[in-house]
């Protein structure tokens, strides 16, 4: 008679459960809690930030919003100043091929938004519904190949 796969499994499980528990060496069990004791004795901004001080951490995360506005801030007056066009045609003369860069952006995006604007909005539609039955077919046809060649019941 040939055993079930139950069989086989509760054949496994009890073989692996009467196994003895082995123990770690005396010398990893010594280092793991020379290391445990040696990280807990480092001072706490040595440690990681959730062991730090409650009123630091929300410190920290006070000067790190305003660093953070102060340099959003900088950079919008930057952009903003009278001095800015000035700035960029300086950039741009001494980088040509960052001028060329902006220029090809530019000038793909336009041409995007004018194919965009071209196709009918029933073909943008009908081609995102293709898309959707496309991706759920993958998913039937995933979910299918699955359940044959992997869950056995």
């Amino acid at each position: 008679m040939k055993p079930t796969p139950e069989d086989l499994e509760k054949f496994a499980q009890r073989a692996l459960r009467d196994l003895p528990e082995r123990r770690a060496p005396r010398s990893l069990e010594a280092r793991v809690l020379a290391e445990i004791g040696r990280r807990a004795a480092l001072p706490w901004w040595r440690q990681s930030f959730l062991h730090w001080p409650t009123a630091v951490r929300g410190v920290f995360f006070v000067l790190s919003a305003a660093a953070a506005a102060a340099i959003i801030a900088g950079l919008l007056g930057l952009a903003r100043g009278p001095e800015s066009a000035q700035w960029a045609q300086d950039l741009f003369q001494r980088f040509g091929w960052l001028f060329f860069l902006r220029t090809l952006c530019a000038d793909s995006w336009q041409a995007a938004g004018d194919v965009y604007r071209a196709i009918p909005p029933l073909w943008l539609t009908g081609a995102l519904a293709v898309v959707v039955a496309c991706y759920a077919t993958l998913l039937g046809v995933g979910a299918a190949a699955y359940r044959t060649f992997f869950h056995r019941t």
